[in-house]
């Protein structure tokens, strides 16, 4: 508890701070561009159906049409995400010198329709389905003189539709048109802050309190429910989920059946993106039986 009243006390005395002081790196997001050309990206495949069924084809097609109009305005609208995600840090100067982070969308695929329902298995009356929407990125980051000093792909999902049937029982869900791409950009615009963000400072346990740490970053990058990975004094690293969150810090709780004496302040931890596999990963040891 002690621990947490002193970082409390040093939060306290940031924000006393003047901005230079809280945010000492500097950072310009450069452009947001795209492999392809903007139309590219435009769903053609719906037309088809719109003699039939005009409903199908703006259903396929609504959420890619927002694609187009940001790619066509330069993907303004995922500029202002990151450079807002990044200024809300404290720890950036976001501006028009310093290191320059630029993206560069690659592809955007989606999963397939949600309906018809997939059966789980033969004979058995249940089933379901999910349909995605992924863009595929690479980040760069570069420095004064233009050369790339860091980088990475980057891959997001958003489901857009999901139908589910069990003994007789129908439910859909969908999410489409300009607020599935709004997800999208956030989501992408998060990761590739949280990319930046953690190589210039680590993602840090600051404080310790039984199954609870504190961490040197708080929202928007560490959202509530988001899974990280603390590294250990043992051979693996230990899971938690983050409980609370401010602009500055957030508590995340132990997730499984971990010592927590095993993490110290200072250990490093990594983000575990709520779309990758390693998100739904074991959470407790496997016990060998005699």
């Amino acid at each position: 508890m002690r621990q947490f009243a002193l970082h409390l006390g040093l939060l306290a005395g940031l924000a006393t701070l003047p901005a230079s002081a809280q945010a000492p790196y500097a950072i310009r997001v450069g452009a947001v561009t795209a492999t392809e050309q903007c139309q590219y990206f435009r769903e053609y495949e719906g037309e088809a159906a719109a003699v039939a069924t005009p409903w199908i084809a703006a259903f396929a097609s609504s959420w890619r049409s927002w694609i187009v109009k940001d790619c066509e305005q330069q993907f303004r609208t995922m500029r202002q995400s990151l450079e807002s995600a990044l200024a809300a840090t404290g720890k950036f100067a976001v501006g028009s010198r310093g290191q320059t982070v630029e993206l560069a969308l690659s592809g955007v695929s989606e999963g397939g329709d949600a309906d018809p329902v997939r059966p789980v298995g033969q004979g058995r009356d249940y089933g379901v389905s999910q349909a995605w929407m992924a863009v595929a990125a690479d980040v760069t980051i570069r420095d004064e003189r233009g050369q790339a000093i860091f980088g990475g792909p980057l891959l997001k999902k958003v489901r857009t539709g999901m139908t589910l049937s069990a003994d007789g029982t129908y439910a859909a869900s969908s999410n489409q048109g300009e607020a599935a791409y709004g997800q999208l950009q956030q989501e992408v615009a998060l990761a590739v802050a949280r990319m930046v963000a953690f190589r210039a400072e680590p993602l840090r346990v600051t404080a310790l309190e039984d199954s609870l740490v504190q961490l040197n970053y708080g929202a928007p990058l560490l959202k509530l429910g988001t899974i990280i990975q603390v590294k250990s004094k043992g051979l693996r690293p230990l899971r938690y989920r983050v409980t609370s969150s401010d602009t500055r810090s957030a508590v995340a709780e132990m997730d499984g059946d971990n010592d927590p004496s095993l993490v110290a302040v200072g250990a490093e931890a990594t983000v575990i993106e709520s779309d990758d596999p390693a998100a739904n990963g074991r959470r407790y040891q496997r016990a060998r039986l005699p």
